[in-house]
């Protein structure tokens, strides 16, 4: 099929975006990986965050406070915070009496040691101040960081990105993927006429004595851990709304530099139709009792829930829509509504959105440009670590390509979204599709729920059992083969006067009876090929012509 020009850009938009990011000039630093048991005692409930922000000297100063509940009985913690702060003082707080805890500090690990043991189902607090320079990113939102900008008119600008190096680069936390606070609130504290933006709804804004200004967000959704942050400029705010597929109303807040103002009207109304596409086929935009919330930021992007983060410039492809926001906005769903509870999954955020950007152009009446665009991915995988490997991992771990973690990306993206695309051709589109929005809600009543029931946290394992209880098939060969180990399938393909032999030559013989499709005389048929193997009658068959069968070239 004839791929028009405009379809054509907007694959190598999407290209670029997963890509581009191939040099970096240093690894980010350690989120997740193996939950000690110092961190597996305890489940946070809240964090409450207090952060002074001053551009002039690119200084913080902050104040967190921690509720969390004993999972295992222990009486002792450990917090992350990142080395480069100082700590001031580790406190509890009973009545209107402090009383300071025992720590010890190595490197970015905070050790907490109560007066007695906590049993199991106590709920306890930790408050922690601390300040100092943070860590600039070398190369955001990939390698994080705080952004201390300038807005084109002079104004300062402050960002932050840190879903590679975890929460710890702003404020104590419990660095790892599998706890999600139940709700959190930021005070952020910025000169002004900075407007300091952040997850949730904006609860109150006091003017300060000092010509400062304190904003306080507030988040009653579970939150993951690096999107507590906050954005910081002489930000105008655009509001508007649009209707869920529940019937709710939708807030959208826009938070945009003045110079960028007249441009923010139509993201939002392009933000609008990708609501629509998401909802169509993944249900209802998951915070409708929050907010739809976009910050213009000085790098690319990210996908801060409630606060997706938005440098793109407003650049559009010839079709008319900004693939950025398209692909930050859909991590409301694959990362913010369903979360890995481990890095080792990250494709589960990246993979699956990646599928669906490549999917919005099939929506658009495109299927030509789907298909090209997922023949890009496929060229472009590396295969040489697993997409979702087994056993705890971090971040940068799965996010980037061993060994030093540097220099190119790995496959969560690019080859995470080919293997839905393969499993959509196996399993066929009725039941592909049943099992997509199962992953993201797996109950219908889920879809009405608002008040944090509706997020959960997930793994491969899960998928593995919606897409096997939607399709009636086993599907564990196809995981093992295209998530569990790096390696690509080959095709064997052998004529043999009019008849052609197939058959799937794969890693240590693993099981692959995946089918096949052939075209002969104009015409598609699939081949079935149990057990491996198959056969045509035809000498010259076109293999695949879609390229739907993720395979090497």
């Amino acid at each position: 099929m004839k791929q028009s020009f405009r379809s054509f850009l907007f694959v190598v938009l999407v290209a670029s975006a997963t890509f581009a990011q191939r040099a970096h000039p240093a690894k980010p630093t350690e989120t997740g990986g193996p939950l000690l048991p110092e961190q597996a005692a305890f489940d946070v409930q809240t964090y409450d965050v207090s952060i002074k922000a001053d551009p002039k000297t690119k200084s913080i100063t902050g104040t967190t406070v921690m509720t969390a509940k004993i999972v295992n009985p222990t009486d002792t913690i450990i917090l992350n915070l990142d080395e480069v702060y100082a700590i001031d003082r580790v406190f509890s707080e009973t009545g209107n009496r402090q009383v300071a805890l025992k720590y010890t500090r190595d490197g970015g690990k905070i050790k907490i040691t109560f007066p007695t043991r906590k049993k199991k189902g106590e709920t306890f607090e930790t408050i922690i101040s601390y300040g100092g320079t943070p860590r600039v990113a070398p190369n955001p939102p990939w390698v994080g960081g705080f952004i201390w900008a300038k807005t084109p008119s002079g104004a300062d600008w402050i960002s932050i990105a840190m879903q590679n190096d975890g929460a710890d680069l702003l404020f104590p936390v419990k660095d790892h993927p599998s706890d999600k606070p139940e709700a959190a609130t930021m005070r952020v504290t910025v000169p002004d006429p900075l407007v300091a933006v952040g997850p949730g709804v904006l609860d109150q804004t006091i003017k300060n004595a000092n010509g400062t200004s304190t904003y306080i967000w507030k988040m009653t959704n579970p939150i993951p851990n690096y999107s507590i942050l906050f954005d910081a400029a002489p930000y105008r705010v655009i509001k508007d709304s649009t209707k869920s597929i529940t019937g709710e109303t939708i807030l959208i807040e826009f938070y945009i530099l003045p110079e960028s103002y007249e441009n923010g009207p139509k993201l939002i109304e392009e933000t609008k139709k990708y609501n629509a596409f998401y909802e169509k086929y993944l249900g209802p935009f998951p915070w409708r009792s929050q907010k739809l919330g976009i910050v213009e930021t000085p790098h690319l992007g990210m996908e801060h829930s409630t606060h997706l983060a938005y440098g793109n410039k407003f650049r559009v492809n010839e079709d008319g829509f900004d693939w950025l926001q398209l692909h930050e906005f859909g991590h409301e769903w694959w990362a913010n509504l369903v979360t890995a509870r481990d890095w080792n999954d990250f494709w589960i955020h990246e993979g699956f959105q990646s599928f669906m950007d490549s999917l919005y152009l099939e929506h658009l009446g495109k299927k030509d440009a789907y298909f090209a665009s997922m023949k890009a991915r496929a060229k472009g995988t590396r295969n040489i670590q697993p997409v979702a490997p087994r056993g705890a991992k971090f971040a940068y771990e799965v996010y980037l390509q061993a060994p030093d973690y540097v220099r190119s990306d790995g496959d969560i993206y690019g080859k995470g979204a080919v293997v839905l695309h393969s499993l959509r051709y196996l399993i066929g589109d009725d039941a592909f599709f049943r099992a997509l929005r199962r992953m993201a809600y797996p109950r219908k009543e889920m879809e009405s729920f608002t008040d944090g029931r509706q997020q959960r946290l997930t793994d491969t394992d899960e998928f593995l059992r919606i897409a096997e209880e939607e399709s009636k098939m086993k599907l564990d060969w196809f995981f093992e083969v295209y998530l569990r180990q790096p390696k690509l399938p080959k095709l064997v393909v052998e004529p043999a006067g009019n008849t052609t032999s197939l058959r799937w030559e794969t890693p240590n013989n693993m099981p692959f009876p995946m089918p096949i499709d052939v075209e002969i005389d104009g015409k598609t048929q699939r081949v079935e090929m149990r057990e491996g193997k198959g056969s045509v009658a035809a000498s010259n068959p076109t293999i695949d012509p879609n390229g739907w069968v993720l395979r090497t070239p």
